[in-house]
C-alpha cells in the first residue's frame, strides 16, 4: 500500500474517533445540563472545546453554562464576569458557524443577560442586538421555544420602557422600532403552543396581559407557571416572579 493511501486511512480513522469523542462530550454536558448541574455541565464542554476548537456547537453550549452560572455567584462582580464570558463564548459560536441557530439564540441571550450589569446607554444598545441576533436564529430554526421567548420579552421590555430609557432609546434607534405588549402576545403564545412545559413562558405572557390590564389572563397564566414542575436552573426564580406578579393584580 502506497504511503499516501496510508497516511489517509489514518487520518479518516483519526477524524472518525474525534467526531466521537466530541458528540460523547457534548451528549455527556448536556445530561448534565437536564440535571441541572451547570458547573459539571461547563466542565465538560471546555474539555469538547480543547478537543473540538472553534465548534460552533460546543461554543454555544459554553455560551449557556456561563450564562446559567451567573445564578450560582451571589457577588455583582462575579456575575458581571461570567455574563461577559458567557456573551464572548457567544459570539464565537456565531463566529464559528454563522448559520447556526442556536448560536444566534445564544448570543441574543447573553446580550439579555449581562444587559442588567451594564449602563442605560449600554442596555439599550444591547437590546437592539438581542432582537437582530434572535430574528437570525428564527430564519434559521422556527421549532425553538426560547427564540420566541427571547422576541416576547424584548417586545414586553421596550413597550414598557420607563421615560428616562425611553429617551435613550430613542436616541441609538432613532425612531424607536415597533413594539407593544400585543406582539409580545404573540411571541409567548408561539412559544407556549411549542413549549407548554416551560414555566417561563407562563410568567412572561402572565406579566404582559397585566400590563395591558387583562388581571384575569394574568392571574390564569400565572397560576399554570406556579402549578409546573420546574425543570429549568432559574424556574423557581420565575415562579417568584409569578407570585410577586399575581400580589400585585
Amino acid at each position: 500500500m502506497k504511503a499516501s493511501t496510508i497516511a489517509l486511512a489514518l487520518f479518516s480513522l483519526s477524524t472518525a474517533v474525534f467526531a466521537e469523542d466530541v458528540a460523547d462530550l457534548l451528549k455527556k454536558g448536556d445530561a448534565l445540563d437536564k440535571q441541572l448541574k451547570t458547573a459539571d455541565s461547563l466542565a465538560v464542554f471546555l474539555e469538547a472545546d480543547k478537543v473540538s476548537p472553534n465548534n460552533a456547537d460546543v461554543l454555544h453550549r459554553i455560551a449557556r453554562e456561563y450564562g446559567l452560572s451567573m445564578d450560582d455567584v451571589a457577588d455583582k462582580n462575579a456575575k458581571k464576569d461570567r455574563g461577559l464570558k458567557a456573551l464572548d463564548y457567544a459570539k464565537k459560536a456565531v463566529a464559528a458557524d454563522a448559520n447556526n441557530a442556536n448560536a444566534h439564540l445564544a448570543l441574543a441571550v447573553s446580550y439579555g443577560r449581562v444587559a442588567s450589569f451594564l449602563d442605560n446607554k449600554t442596555k439599550i444598545a444591547y437590546s437592539k442586538l438581542v432582537k437582530e441576533e434572535a430574528e437570525k436564529a428564527l430564519k434559521l430554526d422556527d421549532s425553538n421555544d426560547l427564540t420566541y421567548h427571547v422576541l416576547g420579552a424584548w417586545n414586553y421590555e421596550l413597550a414598557n420602557l420607563n421615560p428616562v430609557l425611553r429617551m435613550i432609546a430613542s436616541a441609538i434607534y432613532g425612531t424607536l422600532p415597533s413594539a407593544s405588549n400585543e406582539a409580545a402576545i404573540g411571541y409567548f403564545k408561539k412559544a407556549i403552543a411549542i413549549n407548554p412545559n416551560r414555566v417561563g413562558n407562563f410568567v412572561e405572557i402572565g406579566k404582559t396581559y397585566a400590563a395591558m390590564k387583562q388581571n384575569s389572563l394574568a392571574s390564569e397564566n400565572l397560576k399554570k407557571a406556579l402549578n409546573l414542575p420546574s425543570r429549568e436552573k432559574d424556574d423557581e426564580q420565575c415562579k417568584q416572579n409569578a407570585k410577586e406578579a399575581l400580589q400585585k393584580l
